[in-house]
């Protein structure tokens, strides 16, 4: 079994957005490979489900799955290494989605440790973990925490080569915390930021092209610009749509578009 091949296939179904076939391969490559008792190989297709279910809105199935995965991680004798940490973080985003997030946040707790065990505490992986964690602290309604945990992903994320589109994601993320608080300004100055990346050609190619558009769709709602909201949000729509399917983050963008309509014609 050749796993870069495998991927390579993958990426290419990812992008013709060919979801199902994805799938199927991902199933049939990790049976194949836990017969042959080629762990590594079935620990890559274990990350790469978890990975495709979520995006598709099957969040505590991607949870179990990341579950066997972990199983797996302590099988090979992977504790504590980049390997365990990587797939602690994997099922933490998952239970995270699915909506148990004090689970979630132990996971990424956990992780942190081991990355600071093996000292990569300015790499990718760690901007990456904090990142996630922001989440956590963004659905607990906690957003001055959640913004802290994104300036630490900022700081370490930017001192990376070719990181245009995590920074902008990161931005992203903080204009959402800084509208959580009413905090306008700060909210489009990071929006801007982020738009620089997202209005290129690789931007509208990027799978966070629809979460960018959501957000400044919301920003144009909570700045009382609703014929732009509505544009913007329609926009996050046919993106998600045709990139991962009716998931749901297309019923959140359908009922803001609902809203925000029923608003106008108040």
């Amino acid at each position: 079994m050749d796993v870069r091949k495998c991927l390579e296939l993958l990426d290419s179904l990812y992008t013709k957005g060919d979801l199902e076939q994805a799938e199927n391969y991902i199933d049939q490559w990790i049976t194949e490979a836990l017969e042959v008792r080629n762990y590594p190989a079935a620990l890559t297709f274990f990350n790469e489900m978890e990975g495709l279910l979520r995006t598709t809105g099957r969040a505590e199935d991607a949870a179990d799955i990341g579950e066997q995965a972990l199983d797996l991680i302590s099988l090979m004798g992977l504790d504590r290494t980049v390997h365990h940490a990587t797939t602690l973080q994997n099922c933490a985003t998952a239970n995270r989605v699915a909506g148990h997030l004090d689970k979630a946040l132990d996971m990424y707790i956990r992780a942190v440790e081991i990355y600071r065990y093996i000292g990569h505490t300015d790499s990718y992986q760690m901007a990456s973990l904090y990142h996630n964690m922001s989440h956590i602290y963004q659905e607990k309604g906690q957003h001055s925490t959640a913004l802290v945990f994104l300036d630490n992903t900022l700081d370490i994320i930017t001192k990376q080569e070719d990181c245009e589109a995590e920074t902008a994601t990161t931005f992203v993320c903080m204009a959402l915390s800084h509208m959580a608080m009413n905090d306008l300004e700060k909210a489009q100055s990071c929006l801007d930021k982020a738009m620089e990346y997202y209005d290129t050609d690789e931007g509208r190619q990027d799978g966070h092209y629809g979460s960018a558009l959501s957000a400044l769709g919301e920003f144009y709602w909570c700045s009382n610009e609703l014929s732009k909201a509505v544009e913007t949000f329609e926009k996050a729509l046919e993106f998600t749509y045709n990139r991962f399917g009716d998931n749901q983050g297309c019923e959140v963008i359908k009922s803001n578009i609902e809203t925000i309509k029923a608003e106008m014609n108040s």
